[in-house]
């Protein structure tokens, strides 16, 4: 099952209240160890943890955790991504061949945004333009480890987010991609639109994201959260709604 591919999660200890969830739902429909970069050990047996330096920026912490994968694909997840039916692995393990078959395809993104053209590589894949304002993203992909890596060392030391988005690496790397040359793909079969900027994956279903501004996505995902509140006993009080 998803041989050569590591499980990624980046998270941090502020987001603990999550983690039962997001483990619990990737080893029930993914069963193999998985990763996480985190500043503290994730309590959990079944997730390898690589803890970073709590004072770095997000580009030298996630860079440092990649540099110890050695699996050659990779699956970028963040904690607030929470699957909440089964994916489908027959789909992802063909995504995995597509990407060893076409050695100058970096990526494969598992939802469809709101920006992309409809430029078809399979019935389900289409390739993602450069030109796009976010063509980098960090949104459940599957990536060939070793270039993304090249971007994480190529792109400048940033932070995963603020309120000046010039200085979000997610914002600069999409320059990085452009002067390396990384070229894209995503999945879209027919998906249904979810809020304003992407649509559903039935690759991967999961909640994108689950965390807005640190409150629960309720406004986007009702359904999905409140099953998986039930589930895990989560306490939406805590963080309070998201309106």
């Amino acid at each position: 099952m998803l041989i050569d591919v590591a499980i990624i999660t980046n998270t941090h200890s502020i987001n603990s209240d999550l983690w039962e969830c997001h483990f619990g739902q990737l080893q029930k429909y993914i069963p193999k160890l998985s990763y996480a970069f985190s500043n503290v050990k994730i309590p959990d047996d079944k997730v390898s943890t690589f803890i970073y330096n709590d004072e770095d920026k997000f580009r030298t912490q996630y860079m440092s955790g990649l540099r110890t994968i050695k699996e050659k694909y990779c699956l970028y997840l963040n904690e607030d991504y929470l699957l909440y039916e089964e994916p489908n692995i027959s789909k992802l393990e063909e995504y995995i061949s597509i990407l060893e078959k076409v050695p100058d395809l970096s990526f494969i993104r598992l939802a469809k945004g709101i920006d992309h053209f409809h430029i078809p590589l399979t019935s389900t894949l289409n390739y993602l333009d450069c030109r796009n304002p976010y063509f980098f993203s960090q949104t459940a992909s599957l990536w060939n480890t070793s270039h993304l890596l090249a971007i994480h060392e190529r792109g400048p030391d940033l932070h995963i987010a603020g309120e000046d988005m010039s200085q979000q690496f997610e914002v600069a790397a999409t320059d990085v991609c452009r002067s390396l040359g990384i070229q894209g793909s995503y999945h879209y079969a027919g998906e249904q639109k979810r809020g304003e900027h992407h649509y559903d994956s039935n690759v991967f279903p999961y909640v994108a994201s689950a965390l807005v501004k640190g409150k629960w996505n309720i406004k986007e995902y009702e359904g999905e959260l409140s099953s998986l509140q039930q589930m895990y006993d989560l306490d939406f009080s805590q963080r309070g709604v998201y309106e």
